[in-house]
């Protein structure tokens, strides 16, 4: 096996990855924004925040690794401080893998146009987290952590605290409400899902068509 043949298997299973666990089971991620999100909205200000906070940090845990038979998602949590999360080092696998074989297709080909196209998308996720989601996040954070506590860890597991002191999260959440806040953070979940799972597909797509 030729290191093209490797590139191509590590940028489909970190797309794969990516893309099972931002969309596939639809049951998940798409659910929070269609499902979860409208039965927030119907609980008084103070219950939106804690169970938006709720149905955030479930979402992180996930992204971190699967839990164990006879494991809680507390110290799934846990477990996620302390060995770190699979997304960042899968984005840069998946990145690499990708611009790659990008690199090795003939120039100004849709080949290589395709092989960027998925590096950018396919692992946008944790970018996305951290930035165009970043003061969303914050706000919300901030706002459960003001009507229902610190949280878990006394609040100091990093997704509720990487944007919890910034100045857009702080305007944001002294501008926006409760329930427009977490409607902005559910048309970002959205949004985030279907490039990722562009992204694969875009992958998938750039491989069937290469033959080498």
């Amino acid at each position: 096996m030729d290191s093209l043949a490797v590139a191509k298997v590590l940028g489909l299973t970190s797309s794969g990855i990516f893309a099972g666990t931002y969309f596939i089971p639809i049951r998940y991620t798409w659910a929070l924004s269609h499902a979860a999100v409208p039965a927030i909205l119907f609980a008084p200000e103070e219950l939106q925040a804690k169970q938006w906070r709720y149905q955030y940090l479930m979402g992180f845990y996930v992204s971190c690794r699967t839990l164990e038979i006879g494991e809680t998602r507390t110290n799934a949590g846990l477990m996620c401080l302390r060995h770190g999360k699979i997304s960042r080092p899968m984005c840069i696998v998946n990145g690499l893998s990708f611009g790659y074989l990008a690199y090795h297709s003939p120039e100004s080909s849709l080949i290589r146009t395709l092989y960027i196209l998925a590096a950018l998308t396919s692992a946008s996720g944790v970018p996305y987290a951290l930035t165009l989601l970043r003061r969303t996040n914050g706000a919300l954070s901030r706002k459960a952590n003001r009507f229902a506590g610190p949280g878990p860890k006394n609040g100091q597991i990093v997704a509720l605290t990487y944007a919890f002191n910034e100045g857009r999260s702080i305007e944001r959440d002294q501008r926006m409400g409760t329930a427009e806040t977490v409607e902005r953070w559910s048309w970002h979940n959205y949004i985030r899902t279907w490039v990722l799972v562009l992204g694969t597909m875009v992958g998938a797509l750039a491989v069937a068509l290469d033959g080498k």
